[in-house]
């Protein structure tokens, strides 16, 4: 699992459908996830930290797990079927320690997640799949790698000058 953070959304200019872009820590990865509008409109509102005078879905979903002392341990985009994502929201009961694992389109996880300050985490699988690579980022690390192999020596390493010999 890789732990990854809402970049933004954005709209696909062909298909005029909004994604949520996650990313990695370092932000050399970044994986689109095309959502609904309404699942954009929540995720948006929560990014800008925008306060409604009714609690949307996601807010009442929160709501509710606050109040039967629940909280969102993480989630999980755990796979990708024919363009299709899949998630998991991994539920703990404060109080009496019981877990649960929760089927739920990504993009509602992400929303509540967002809200509940959880953590989000996509399987490895999934990131090897569909994730793209900031192609700049990565020529400019296997550049400094490269620079860096160069100016290596076997004295680098400490190894003994010789096989070890039994006396």
């Amino acid at each position: 699992m890789i732990e990854m953070k809402v970049r933004g959304i954005a709209v696909d200019p062909n298909l005029k459908t909004p994604a949520v872009i996650l990313t990695d820590e370092e932000e050399k990865r970044y994986l689109p996830i095309w959502i609904g509008v309404a699942e954009a409109t929540a995720i948006f509102i929560q990014l800008n930290e925008q306060v409604l005078p009714r609690p949307m879905t996601h807010d009442l979903l929160k709501n509710i797990l606050d109040t039967v002392g629940a909280k969102v341990a993480k989630v999980l985009v755990n796979d990708i079927n024919q363009n299709t994502f899949f998630a998991r929201i991994f539920l703990e009961v404060t109080e009496s320690g019981e877990k649960y694992e929760i089927d739920a389109r990504p993009s509602d996880a992400i929303a509540l997640a967002l809200r509940t300050g959880s953590p989000i985490f996509v399987a490895e699988k999934v990131v090897i799949n569909a994730t793209i690579v900031d192609k700049e980022k990565y020529k400019e690390e296997m550049s400094e790698f490269k620079k860096f192999l160069e100016n290596l020596s076997p004295t680098d390493f400490n190894f003994p000058p010789g096989p070890a010999q039994e006396t």
